[in-house]
């Protein structure tokens, strides 16, 4: 009776320290996205660093002004049709942002959600010792691992299989005629945002596994 009692507390134990590493995931993720969504001068590096003005034809500063008038439009507290000040957009076009902006929309929430879970886990885990952390920690790691493995192998074809699971329509691929916002947004440029992304998502793994060492916990 008590090795069921003790087997049962493992598992619950064990499910724990799942779910943090769950909800740290969750958290982690939407963090990286609002810093290269916020952090503008990332895209500013990339708009010399990639030679968009010269490869798109368009001034810098026509660029910056379609550039943070779509991210702005992106925030999910903005409610306006979509429109960019010089740059036409097509009905499809329009309609992929338009998901593009649920996206984020349901990244933040489980973000934020997650974010709030790990309150009462973590402090369950600064009571119950360091193992929590330490699982917590490799759950993590091991997304932005195979994720970036993946990605480097083929990005191009990481790409277009993450539109076609997501978005299950081809208004993702845009012609540069009718949306010329494709041409400042290469795909380079979203390879960078990913990498930076799986970057803070490791950081926080190695947050974990860091708390997981100490002894003093």
């Amino acid at each position: 009776m008590h090795r069921a009692a003790d087997t049962k507390k493992k598992s619950l134990s064990y499910t724990g320290h799942l779910l943090t590493g769950l909800c740290a995931l969750f958290f982690f993720i939407a963090l990286g996205l609002t810093f290269v969504l916020l952090f503008r001068a990332l895209y500013y590096f990339e708009l010399d660093y990639l030679n968009i003005s010269e490869t798109s034809g368009y001034s810098r500063e026509e660029i910056l002004a379609n550039y943070n008038a779509l991210i702005r439009w992106c925030m999910p507290w903005v409610q306006t049709e979509f429109s960019l000040p010089t740059f036409p957009s097509s009905p499809g076009a329009i309609y992929h942002f338009a998901q593009v902006k649920s996206v984020f929309r349901l990244v933040w929430i489980l973000g934020v959600v997650g974010g709030l879970a790990l309150i009462p886990l973590l402090a369950a885990g600064f009571r119950s010792g360091k193992t929590r952390f330490r699982i917590a920690g490799w759950t993590v790691l091991v997304v932005p691992a195979l994720l970036g493995l993946w990605a480097a192998a083929d990005f191009n074809r990481a790409f277009v299989l993450f539109h076609e699971l997501v978005f299950r329509n081809d208004h993702w691929i845009f012609d540069a005629r009718t949306d010329p916002v494709i041409l400042i947004l290469p795909e380079a440029y979203f390879m960078h945002c990913f990498a930076v992304i799986l970057l803070i998502v490791a950081i926080g793994a190695f947050t974990l596994l860091m708390l997981g060492r100490r002894r003093d916990l």
